[in-house]
């Protein structure tokens, strides 16, 4: 059952995941700037960085898609997917903490850092409960 449930929230994570980065490849294709799509949603971008955003994140998309839609696959990708999905939102982080245009507390690093301590938990603890049969 435990293992189960395990398997439920990777996929949740998973399919999360996937959803996020098409709505950035979405929101980067049309020029829409929001935050938690666009990493510097207040300042220009030149639309050739947007497009190349789009493109990258629509790779990202499909990689977590894949672990999320094929089952004789997942077991494989599992680890490389949520390498790259770690070092991605490292990499979120990291940006924003160099880059900072105001003082205040910046939420979107905060998002980023829960989102992280979330996805490490859940595959830690899923690892562990597969490690422990």
């Amino acid at each position: 059952m435990i293992e189960e449930k395990a398997k439920k929230i990777y996929r949740t994570l998973l399919i999360i995941c996937a959803v996020y980065f098409i709505v950035v490849t979405i929101a980067h294709q049309m020029g829409i700037k929001l935050p938690m799509l666009f990493v510097f949603y207040n300042i220009p971008s030149e639309r050739y960085q947007d497009l190349i955003i789009s493109f990258l994140s629509f790779g990202w998309a499909m990689l977590f898609g894949i672990g999320f839609m094929d089952e004789e696959m997942r077991p494989r990708v599992q680890v490389p997917i949520m390498i790259a999905g770690i070092a991605a939102i490292c990499g979120l982080i990291r940006t924003r903490m160099e880059i900072q245009f105001h003082d205040e507390i910046n939420y979107e690093i905060i998002s980023l850092a829960v989102l992280l301590f979330i996805m490490i938990t859940t595959y830690i603890l899923a690892v562990t409960k597969k490690g422990s049969k």
